[in-house]
């Protein structure tokens, strides 16, 4: 090998040795690095706390019991009086459990409250449903039929006339006050006649009440004056098969499909809807709100100011006959005579009432079906039985959840009838024997049996003296709780112990691994070492060669 050549070896053997012992040092830096890891691993395992099992001694206690001949009683706090008293020592608190008659309140989900479904208009100026429009032209199409009216602001409008049927029917009738609601309670019946006579709670001007006789109209003779106006006041919705009665002196007309159930439960909170005969009043609307013919030809230049009305419609029920496949019986004054009824109920009122155990809304319920100053029951009150109990609900109840099958579900969907799902659940009552826990505050005289425990209590409001059994008790539920937390407690520390032998496990493989490769880095620096060596030799051996030739040795 040359000279050169040699030298040039050398210096790349050099080169690569270097390079092997920086990279020893990266792996043996490395390598700290994963023992600094394993040890926090291992401080992690030091300081993880070990669960302890609940000890049963922890939830155990000396009690004092004793029984008055009707319930078992504990004592379960005392301490003693602050000022002397000759009869008593100590105020202790003591608890039994017995069994209290309570009203109960239970929420059936989707109830499928059956019923009859109707629709009024209503009319009411706190809506601002009026709208003033001064009129400054008016125009009349006689072919159309039509208005066109502007007002002073340029707002142009066109008026139809109204077809008098249907829904559009019963909203001209609540705008222009030809019908009203009258509760039933406020009619008698004379069966004799088959008259209804109606109290309207308003006096004439000589101060007497003011009552209107309804009598049934007579349908066979279809052809007679009134037959032909009752027809014409309730237009489509005239139904022949209807019972229909009317006042003569009012002309107000009022129909009951099932008027057989109307007499049976007169004076229970039904209501009917009294109806004002046909006055031939034409109407216009613009498609929202409505104005009369009359007002229209009363407008002049000087009188400008026109009304137009608008209803509001409102959905409401009747005629409740089943919550899901149980029967309801609506309640009339005869079942509320039966004594039983009347506890169950009052006991349902009472807790509906108090703090704490009742509920606002159901106590309005219930309360509305009674006379505030009189309690005198006046209707509203349904019963059904289910799975062999009797329950109670209320009206109000009842119509807040047919009425919530008819709202937006979260699928904006609204419902084809009033037993589709009903998203407002049904209050429903019961008053039952429910074992409750009776806790009483009071001066006692406590006698100890000379070692330090309590043998015998009097109360004072109880002149017997009672002796009192001492026992140990463990509180099973406590200790449950603490054995659970325990077993909670020790699989998440044994979750923890896997886990840091887990990442343990994986920095050791690393190692293992770092170690086997600078086990390679030791061979190869050797291997550098020695072949080192052997370069420089026949670089030695060179040089020496070469001075020889040079000095002519």
């Amino acid at each position: 090998m040359g000279m050169a050549a040699s030298q040039a070896r050398y210096l790349q053997l050099t080169a690569r040795k270097t390079n092997t012992e920086y990279e020893g040092q990266q792996l043996n830096q490395e390598r700290v690095v994963l023992a600094n890891r394993t040890a926090d691993l291992f401080n992690q395992m030091l300081n993880t706390k070990v669960p302890t099992c609940p000890d049963s001694n922890d939830f155990t206690k000396l009690q004092y019991s004793w029984s008055d001949g009707y319930n078992d009683a504990v004592l379960s706090d005392w301490y003693q009086l602050s000022t002397a008293d000759e009869e008593y020592n100590y105020v202790v608190t003591s608890y039994h459990y017995e069994d209290v008659y309570t009203g109960s309140r239970r929420e059936m989900n989707d109830p499928k409250v059956q019923s009859q479904r109707d629709v009024e208009y209503l009319y009411d100026d706190l809506h601002n449903l009026n709208q003033n429009f001064l009129v400054q032209s008016l125009l009349y199409n006689i072919k159309d039929d039509t208005y066109t009216i502007i007002n002073d602001k340029r707002v142009q409008k066109q008026l139809s006339r109204v077809d008098d049927g249907g829904d559009v029917r019963l909203e001209l009738d609540k705008i222009y006050n030809r019908t009203e609601k009258a509760d039933v309670h406020d009619f008698t019946y004379d069966e004799q006649t088959g008259n209804y006579i109606y109290d309207t709670h308003t006096v004439d001007e000589e101060g007497n009440p003011v009552t209107i006789t309804y009598k049934p109209v007579n349908l066979w003779d279809e052809e007679s004056d009134l037959v032909q106006l009752l027809k014409r006041t309730y237009k489509t919705e005239f139904d022949k098969d209807a019972d229909y009665y009317y006042d003569e002196e009012y002309g107000t007309f009022f129909k009951d499909e099932g008027i057989e159930t109307l007499k049976q439960n007169m004076g229970y909170g039904e209501e009917i809807t009294i109806r004002k005969e046909d006055d031939g009043t034409v109407y216009y609307t613009d498609g929202d709100k409505y104005v009369t013919a009359s007002d229209l030809a009363q407008i002049t230049p000087e009188n400008n100011k026109l009304v137009l009305k608008e209803a509001i419609e409102n959905m409401y029920f009747s005629n409740f006959s089943n919550v899901g496949n149980c029967k309801l019986h609506l309640l009339t004054k005869e079942d509320y005579a039966d004594e039983d009824v009347q506890t169950e109920l009052r006991q349902i009122r009472i807790d509906m009432k108090s703090d704490g155990k009742g509920h606002k809304i159901s106590s309005q319920n219930l309360e509305a079906c009674f006379n505030s100053e009189t309690d005198e029951y006046l209707g509203g009150l349904y019963s059904f039985t289910l799975n062999g109990v009797k329950y109670y609900t209320t009206q109000k109840d009842l119509e807040t959840s047919a009425e919530s099958a008819f709202k937006y579900d979260n699928q904006k969907r609204l419902a084809d009838n009033n037993i589709d799902p009903q998203t407002d659940r049904l209050a429903y009552y019961k008053a039952v024997y429910l074992n409750t826990k009776i806790e009483e505050t009071q001066k006692a005289l406590l006698e100890t049996d000379g070692k330090g425990r309590f043998s015998s209590v009097r109360f004072e409001n109880d002149s017997t003296r009672y002796t009192l059994n001492t026992e140990t008790i463990t509180d099973e539920d406590a200790y449950r709780n603490a054995m659970n937390q325990y077993y909670y407690n020790q699989e998440r520390y044994d979750k923890r112990i896997r886990d840091i032998n887990a990442q343990t496990e994986l920095i050791q493989q690393e190692d293992r691994t770092l170690e086997l490769r600078l086990k390679q880095l030791d061979t190869e620096q050797n291997a550098l070492q020695t072949e080192m060596e052997a370069v420089k030799k026949v670089i030695s051996k060179n040089v020496e060669t070469s001075f020889k030739t040079f000095s002519g040795g």
